[in-house]
């Protein structure tokens, strides 16, 4: 059972707590629990600061479980983006989480983006791609995370899902007042849109 302290911090993370641990119980059953201890023992920036934190939990803790194991590198990244949200906000955490371990999704809000955007550089009506998995195209739960650059949508859809079925590339057009954060200078032309607005993207080669 998570606390409602620990429930608390994921909320302040934009993480939706009963979506994230019906995930993790669907894939790790009754281990799931490792991660609301993960949340416990690390619910203060402090406590997250030596240098070798997590190995000594893990060691102290579930040591039965070998260090290589999905449980662990899932749970460690979990302790990593609590160290992000701590270091950077949740601005840090979105930008650097790591979704192939297990990064929940992180919902990002107007109020948790830096106020030097250059989003008044972009169209009043916005094309973007983004490159994504099967599932998500399917769901049309479509991520905040997309690109005004085809190549880059087209890279993230070969590169990340290549171990996987692979992946699509969708193209959406949205207002520029629906957008978020752009950073002109950003390589992958990266634009964070709100959460919802998309309910309908087309493929795109």
């Amino acid at each position: 059972m998570i606390s409602d302290k620990s429930k608390t911090l994921l909320e302040q993370m934009r993480i939706d707590a009963d979506e994230y641990f019906e995930s993790l119980h669907k894939r790790f059953h009754d281990d799931y629990r490792v991660f609301t201890d993960v949340l416990d023992s690390f619910n203060c920036n402090t406590k997250t600061q030596p240098e070798f934190a997590f190995r000594d939990f893990w060691q102290q803790k579930y040591a039965s479980y070998p260090i290589e194991s999905e449980l662990c590198n899932w749970a460690f990244e979990l302790f990593n983006n609590i160290k992000r949200f701590y270091s950077g906000g949740v601005f840090e955490l979105f930008k650097n989480r790591q979704v192939e371990w297990g990064a929940p999704p992180i919902r990002i809000k107007r109020e948790d983006i830096p106020t030097n955007s250059d989003i008044k550089q972009l169209e009043v009506e916005v094309t973007i791609y983004r490159g994504l998995s099967r599932d998500e195209f399917e769901s049309k739960n479509y991520a905040q995370p997309w690109t005004i650059d085809i190549e880059t949508a087209r890279r993230f859809a070969h590169e990340i899902y290549k171990d996987k079925v692979k992946g699509i590339v969708v193209k959406a057009a949205v207002p520029r007042s629906k957008v978020i954060y752009f950073d002109a200078k950003d390589n992958e032309q990266e634009v964070i849109i709100e959460y919802g607005v998309i309910s309908c993207a087309e493929v795109t080669v």
